[in-house]
């Protein structure tokens, strides 16, 4: 059975939400930073079944993103993310550093319909397995493709990634992630 296992991951998740539902003078200056800063709290889902044994299904973390435009090409993304999972003493932990080229189609109605986006990034996966009086740390390549939707208010966002990546130890990050996050 996989438990978050940490008072402080616990309190992340549950500050993270709290801040994601809250409404301020943050909302009110949406769009006047030149360059959005978005934060996510999510999870991330491993399919690899070693990965799973070790520190449980489920890895649960944060990001934060940002976010550089690009005349004609889009916007470029630059994200920090920390995930951790846990299980009967085993630590399983992978902060990943990327960038990423996104895209959306033009959307006329988005303060009213919301908006899609997608795109590919790439990046560095400082990974760290731990337990049973050892550890190891790796820095891994990896990549991913993410699509995502801004809800109509313009200020959050779901998303999902597929990461590919490589291991430490056997154990690999590779799989699913799912944020909900906020735009600053």
């Amino acid at each position: 059975m996989s438990t978050i296992g940490t008072r402080p991951a616990a309190l992340l998740v549950l500050a993270g939400g709290a801040w994601l539902a809250g409404t301020g003078t943050a909302h009110a200056q949406l769009g006047k930073s030149p360059l959005p800063l978005r934060v996510k709290v999510g999870v991330l889902l491993p399919s690899d079944g070693d990965t799973k044994d070790f520190a449980g299904s489920t890895l649960y973390g944060a990001e934060a993103d940002l976010s550089v435009p690009l005349p004609g090409a889009g916007q470029s993304t630059f994200t920090a993310g920390y995930y951790e999972g846990r299980r009967d003493g085993r630590t399983f932990r992978v902060i990943p550093l990327t960038i990423s080229q996104i895209f959306s189609a033009p959307n006329p109605a988005t303060g009213l319909t919301g908006n899609v986006y997608y795109g590919v990034g790439t990046g560095v996966y400082l990974l760290r397995k731990s337990g049973n009086g050892n550890s190891e740390n790796k820095t891994a390549f990896g990549g991913f493709g993410v699509v995502g939707y801004q809800l109509p208010s313009g200020a959050f966002f779901i998303e999902g990634k597929y990461h590919v990546v490589g291991s430490v130890a056997g154990l690999s990050p590779r799989g699913l992630s799912f944020t909900l996050g906020r735009r600053f």
